[in-house]
């Protein structure tokens, strides 16, 4: 019975060129943090060569950070905006990806290429990858693809011209913990190991999050990063960060300062 519900989605899905349009699939691409310039080749061609742009937006209306970046790429393109809600509500989250997953396969079920914008990497704390998993364990005949995007916190680590992690240093990629002690205690981890920390989705715990590093006397060696990418992006020492508001995508490296030969 499984195989026939498999075979049943796979015949559903046009195998050949339909109405003169490219063969039919979906790809998700990174258009990495904001600025055009940092969109790979891949992504590039991806995106001329698709039917059909989808991009992400978190209210009906809005026009999308990913379809920003992308702009002078897609002028006389269909495009198709998918909700994607910022909320945190486990069941909703879960309705969302499967409305946006059943578009985009009625979207290649009539023909279409289409690509999936995703800000960032496509793998790397992204919507995108549900959708990924959603259509993979629902519809596995419908053609994938995924094209990986520069991630903010490698812009950051480059702008800077700061080295993300040497020989045997490790590095920990992690939201920042929602509890205090929590951040605490990885900062302790931190200072006994030889960790580079990269903490994401900073936004609102900015305040409480930068009390902390002053009282541990890391300020200095944090780099506050936000709007990475953009005309308007702040990249500077958290200690000269005098703020105590960041924005949801906004992010920082810890690391200690590098000494050769030690």
């Amino acid at each position: 019975m499984a195989l026939f519900k498999s075979l049943k989605k796979f015949f559903s899905f046009p195998s050949l060129i339909k109405n003169n349009l490219p063969e039919a699939g979906l790809t998700l691409v990174g258009v990495g943090p904001g600025d055009p310039s940092l969109l790979t080749i891949a992504a590039v061609k991806a995106i001329e060569n698709a039917s059909l742009v989808a991009y992400p937006v978190s209210k009906i209306g809005s026009e999308g950070i990913a379809k920003q970046i992308v702009s002078k790429f897609i002028k006389g393109k269909k495009c198709l905006p998918i909700l994607f809600p910022m909320i945190v509500e486990i069941d909703a989250l879960k309705d969302a990806w499967e409305a946006a997953s059943i578009q985009l396969i009625k979207a290649v079920r009539g023909g279409e290429k289409v690509v999936l914008l995703c800000q960032g990497d496509p793998s790397l704390y992204a919507t995108s990858s549900y959708i990924l998993l959603h259509i993979k364990l629902n519809y596995p005949m419908c053609p994938l693809k995924v094209i990986p995007g520069i991630s903010s916190f490698n812009a950051v680590a480059a702008i800077a011209q700061l080295p993300l992690s040497l020989q045997k240093e490790d590095l920990l990629v992690s939201c920042v913990p929602d509890d205090p002690e929590a951040f605490k205690l990885m900062l302790e981890d931190f200072r006994s190991s030889r960790k580079v920390l990269v903490l994401l989705k900073l936004g609102k715990r900015w305040e409480w999050v930068r009390n902390i590093l002053e009282d541990k006397n890391l300020l200095n060696d944090t780099l506050f990063a936000q709007r990475v990418g953009f005309s308007d992006q702040i990249i500077v020492k958290a200690s000269d960060m005098k703020e105590l508001i960041a924005p949801y995508f906004s992010l920082l490296i810890i690391r200690r300062r590098v000494e050769f030969f030690d």
